[in-house]
């Protein structure tokens, strides 16, 4: 299975219980899709980047969990049914230690050397 990280925006509107309320129901999608929930993380009310809906906050929330690739479409397409769902994103997961840059220790020993002569 593939690791994935979804990220949904949320209503600004909506009060404490109903998010919670909400992000549960993402995790019982998740659950009930044949999916495994790693992490969630409430990153709570933020600025919008531009308007949505004459909105410019919503409430932030990020999922990773691992699935099969079927559960990604169903969970983007009861997103997109949902009211309360301002925008999400959904992309493969790729750990840090992946990202950073691989330093390769001969070529910035050369390097120094080359820079004393």
């Amino acid at each position: 299975m593939t690791k994935y990280e979804t990220t949904f925006i949320l209503d600004p509107g909506l009060d404490e219980a109903k998010v919670n309320e909400e992000v549960d129901r993402v995790v019982q999608w998740i659950k009930g899709l044949g999916g495994e929930v790693l992490e969630v993380q409430r990153w709570g009310k933020k600025r919008l980047a531009y308007e949505i809906d004459r909105r410019r906050d919503g409430i932030y929330t990020l999922v990773l969990y691992e699935g099969p690739g079927t559960t990604v479409q169903e969970l983007e397409r009861r997103f997109r049914l949902n009211e309360s769902v301002l925008r999400s994103l959904t992309v493969i997961h790729v750990p840090p230690e992946l990202t950073q840059p691989q330093v390769d220790a001969e070529a910035v020993a050369a390097a120094e050397d080359a820079g004393d002569e």
